[in-house]
């Protein structure tokens, strides 16, 4: 007999192929204004503007640019941490505070990460968090990627969890699984959704 959870764990490796193909149809010109809105609405919210600390992902091709927020970031002195994965079969990744982008180089999977040579953090409370993802619901329901770094990060570290989404990319229900970690907030180019379960 399949258990609930192996049900859901299809259901969101469905879902994964589903919003991937959609978001391989998203023209250049639309992520880009997409960015520039998602951007300057995180750039205004109060969670970024009080916050002293932020931990954020460096963004890839397609999915909602940080390069912005981060450049804002070092701008108003805020400390800025992004994370790395570390090397090893339980998929597990560290924040590392970064002062310009001359502290990355390319890491995991081509995404830009600390150089080596820089200290994780000891930190483990952020004032905000900003969470990328693959789809999300108003609920904080999180689709990612599949490895699971981020749920097993989130696990262990605490703060606002804002994850950046393209409203055209959002989902009715992600089917959360008992290790997946909600999110406070979704923000896309078209509003701000405080999440409630």
């Amino acid at each position: 007999m399949v258990s609930l959870f192996e049900d859901r764990a299809e259901a969101k490796k469905r879902l994964r192929e589903k919003v991937q193909s959609l978001r391989g149809k998203l023209g250049r010109d639309s992520i880009a204004k997409s960015d520039e809105e998602i951007q300057l609405r995180l750039l205004q919210l109060p969670y970024f503007l009080t916050a002293e600390s932020i931990f954020t992902y460096v963004s890839m091709e397609r999915e909602p640019c940080t390069k912005e927020i981060i450049d804002t970031a070092f701008a108003m002195g805020k400390r800025v941490y992004v994370p790395r994965c570390l090397p090893g079969k339980e998929k597990i990744m560290e924040a590392v505070e970064i002062f310009s982008w001359d502290d990355l180089q390319p890491g995991t999977l081509g995404i830009l990460e600390p150089r080596k040579e820089i200290e994780g953090a000891k930190v483990q409370v952020f004032s905000l968090m900003i969470i990328p993802c693959v789809s999300a619901d108003r609920r904080g329901g999180r689709l990612g990627h599949g490895a699971g770094y981020y749920d097993r990060f989130l696990e262990k570290n605490a703060g606002s969890k804002l994850c950046l989404c393209y409203a055209s990319l959002l989902s009715e229900k992600i089917p959360m699984e008992k290790q997946d970690i909600f999110m406070d907030y979704v923000l896309t180019e078209e509003e701000m959704i405080p999440c409630r379960r």
